[in-house]
């Protein structure tokens, strides 16, 4: 039996449930922090773990900085162990197996591609990739580059909705047009998860939930793109800038130098340290469990040009995030 094989009113049903996957795990709305703390403890229930303590951020980014600076506090063991893939995906894996084995391989064959969606896993292979790059030399510092397995661990704990968009729908138009109702309830915890959460990542006494990206821009041919802005960007600043489907780190930081300054001066803005023409600045999020930004702000002395790049906050120096900085545009160059 193979896809030709469904009823009219079947194969019509498959756009429908991709594109409501899609919807809800490339959201660009604010999270309900009522619905994403339920989404991740029915996931911490399924795995018969014990209730975590959660924590909402505005970005992936902003994961990253939270788990540093427990760190730089010697505080990071509150986490607990990492979740790793290889637990948390069991959910998903049973559910497949579940149900997938009682549909003939050969439909199984000529399904499964018709639900495959290349913008969202391009959307968490981008994000995934640039994170990693900007955050490999700070862990390597602590850590020495002869271990590395400590970021892949922290990724490996995060369970990304964008994955399980192409599966999610699948599985959705099996148990509902195929009349598999029996393992609505399993898909249902993923579901929850695909449209409350952003980027969560799950360690066995904190889970760390991003919210939504508030913007995700894409081309005629469905690929991450835009040009002079971000492709995608959250809240709290962070960006991520793609040309037809393709990273570009370091880009064109110019163009957002204007808007930068605005925001620096409509924030709370403390001053936490200046180096020559450089001056580190900190905004302070006043939200509860949103953590707060930091700024390296140039200004030339000659010609009064200002130059404004985001750093983490880490940095309680201004030399230090000069530094930092300039090594990445140097990097960048070469």
């Amino acid at each position: 039996m193979s896809a030709d094989y469904l009823t009219p009113e079947q194969r019509a049903f498959i756009p429908r449930y991709r594109e409501k996957w899609q919807h809800i795990g490339l959201s660009t709305e604010r999270i309900n922090q009522q619905h994403a703390t339920d989404a991740v403890r029915a996931i911490y229930t399924a795995l018969e773990l014990t209730e975590p303590e959660i924590i909402i951020v505005d970005s992936p980014n902003a994961v990253l900085d939270y788990i540093w600076n427990l760190f730089k506090v010697n505080s990071y063991t509150i986490l607990g162990d990492a979740i790793d893939s290889s637990y948390w995906s069991r959910i998903y894996s049973n559910l497949q197996s579940d149900l997938l084995v009682r549909l003939a391989v050969d439909l199984q064959t000529n399904l499964h591609p018709l639900f495959d969606n290349y913008l969202a896993q391009e959307y968490a292979n981008l994000l995934q990739n640039q994170l990693e790059k900007q955050w490999r030399g700070v862990f390597e510092k602590h850590f020495g580059k002869g271990d590395r397995h400590f970021l892949k661990n922290i990724f490996s704990s995060c369970l990304k909705p964008e994955t399980l968009i192409a599966g999610g729908s699948y599985f959705d138009f099996c148990i509902y047009s195929l009349n598999y109702d029996k393992f609505k309830n399993k898909l249902l915890i993923l579901e929850e998860l695909v449209k409350n959460c952003g980027w969560t990542f799950l360690f066995k006494n904190i889970a760390i939930i991003s919210n939504h990206s508030t913007t995700i821009s894409i081309d005629s041919n469905n690929h991450l793109h835009a040009e002079d802005t971000p492709a995608i960007a959250f809240a709290d600043g962070y960006n991520l800038y793609a040309h037809h489907g393709k990273l570009q780190l370091e880009h064109t930081r110019k163009l957002d130098d204007i808007g930068w300054v605005n925001l620096l001066e409509k924030m709370n803005t403390v001053e936490i340290d200046s180096w020559e023409e450089y001056k580190l600045l900190r905004i302070v999020r006043e939200r509860v469990n949103v953590q707060p930004m930091q700024f390296l702000k140039a200004t030339n002395p000659n010609t009064g040009e200002v130059r404004v790049s985001r750093v983490s906050m880490r940095f309680a120096s201004a030399i230090e995030a000069v530094r930092w900085v300039n090594q990445g545009r140097t990097k960048s160059e070469s």
